[in-house]
């Protein structure tokens, strides 16, 4: 019984030691944080092709959708231009704060441009091409050949060479291949090979370290061997859900890359015909529950033209600023302290993820004393944002110094610099304009 009160007392005594060491900052008052959804943030929701000028902000976006030909990218005679041919975009889009989201196409149907899409060095190789008058009619060139293939693979290595982690660039989709760049055609014979497929998957993968690649179809030959690509559903609501052997979940399942989505991102395009009514609120005939979508798929962007048409009405615009924030990650700040551990003070902060998608990119998290025009600032670092899962949260912590009358801040690295920033979903009181949370102050004695 002595050895037992003894020891209970040097446990009472230690624990008291702790709890004078170990303590909340005298002074520091944290705010109650409530949720607020963001719209617009980066890297995630719905975005409006590219024009000049821009498109319509009634609806926030942060990335703009491009395609680009091949042959504004290579010259007639095979000479790379590929800066020529991508920095008027990136840097007009970029101007806005915006990020670029591109695919490199060889056969766009209905467009005009026709067999000018292909540099004319590969038709002068005699790489065989045949006219085709489906989706408005075009010319496909013949990808089954190696020839041109390899010639696509080499453009893949220096794509990666001139732009890989510019943070200019959102997502790239891999493109090249099929119509429109999504790896299909309407002539059999002029498909590539899952060979050769699997080539142009591995160019992308094994090139571009940093930006995220997205390509169509689930089960493209390479993809699960690399785990380096994302893919996008390009018929999103149509054809997304279980069902057919070809809709978009159904060849997730099929390739055994239904959490892809923890790793590699997942995009694509609202489909068309579609969008109106979606943002209308009308009866969908045919098409899949939109929610359900994002939530299996864990979707984290969208090309959604319709979202961004100069005439929508006010109903419209809020369905289409709820339907985007739903896409993605979704940062919330639930807790925030300050304490004092063995005479140094460190801040701690709970950010929880409660939107369907990781971030994809190493962005980090900063603390910042001071006010809002002038704090300064200090990064996290025991953990990584970008391993914050849906419904989970994590605290980000790190030693500041803060005096009396001086707020703190948290704060997300944007992943474009000058661009537009990452906003939490809290309470827009609390928000700052370059996207920082005011967490609470320390009061005055």
């Amino acid at each position: 019984m002595r050895r037992f009160l003894k020891f209970f007392a040097r446990l009472s005594a230690l624990l008291l030691g702790l709890s004078l060491c170990i303590s909340p900052l005298r002074g520091f008052a944290a705010y109650n944080f409530e949720y607020e959804q963001a719209v617009g943030n980066p890297l995630k929701g719905f975005m409006p092709f590219y024009k000049q000028g821009g498109a319509t902000d009634s609806v926030p976006y942060s990335m703009e959708w491009f395609y680009v030909p091949l042959s504004a990218l290579m010259s007639d005679s095979g000479e790379y231009t590929i800066r020529e041919g991508l920095e008027p975009y990136l840097e007009e889009i970029s101007a806005r704060g915006n990020q670029a989201v591109f695919r490199v196409y060889l056969d766009y149907p209905g467009s005009g441009i026709g067999e000018k899409a292909v540099p004319q060095f590969i038709w002068d190789m005699g790489i065989k091409k045949e006219h085709y008058d489906e989706y408005g009619g075009g010319w496909c060139p013949d990808y089954s050949d190696d020839r041109l293939i390899d010639i696509l693979c080499d453009f893949v290595r220096e794509l990666a060479l001139e732009y890989d982690d510019d943070r200019r660039i959102a997502y790239i989709t891999t493109g090249l291949l099929g119509h429109w760049g999504e790896w299909h055609v309407c002539l059999p014979e002029l498909e590539a090979t899952n060979e050769q497929k699997a080539k142009i998957i591995s160019a992308f993968a094994e090139n571009f370290k940093t930006t995220r690649i997205l390509t169509r179809y689930p089960g493209t030959p390479g993809t699960t061997r690399s785990g380096n690509v994302g893919f996008h559903d390009d018929s999103f609501t149509h054809s997304t859900l279980y069902g057919e052997s070809w809709y978009f979940m159904s060849k997730m399942k099929k390739a055994h890359q239904t959490g892809a989505w923890k790793n590699q991102p997942i995009g694509g395009e609202f489909r068309p015909e579609g969008q109106s009514a979606f943002l209308s609120g009308a009866p969908l005939d045919g098409y899949q529950d939109y929610s359900e979508c994002v939530n299996v798929t864990h979707c984290s962007w969208l090309m959604m033209a319709g979202a961004f048409e100069e005439n929508l009405g006010a109903d419209e615009i809020e369905r289409a600023k709820t339907a985007s924030a739903a896409l993605g990650y979704d940062f919330t700040v639930t807790d925030a302290r300050v304490m004092k551990i063995f005479g140094k003070i460190y801040a701690f902060v709970t950010i929880k993820n409660t939107g369907v998608a990781p971030i994809y990119y190493d962005l980090g998290v900063s603390f910042g004393v001071g006010n809002e025009k002038n704090a300064q600032w200090t990064k996290a670092e025991n953990q990584k944002l970008c391993r914050l899962m849906p419904g989970k949260s994590a605290v980000f912590s790190a030693q500041i110094s803060i005096d009396d009358g001086q707020s703190l801040f948290v704060r997300i690295e944007a992943p474009l610099e000058n661009g537009k920033p990452i906003r939490f979903s809290n309470s827009s009181e609390l928000q700052r304009a370059d996207g920082s949370l005011e967490l609470g102050n320390m009061m005055r004695f």
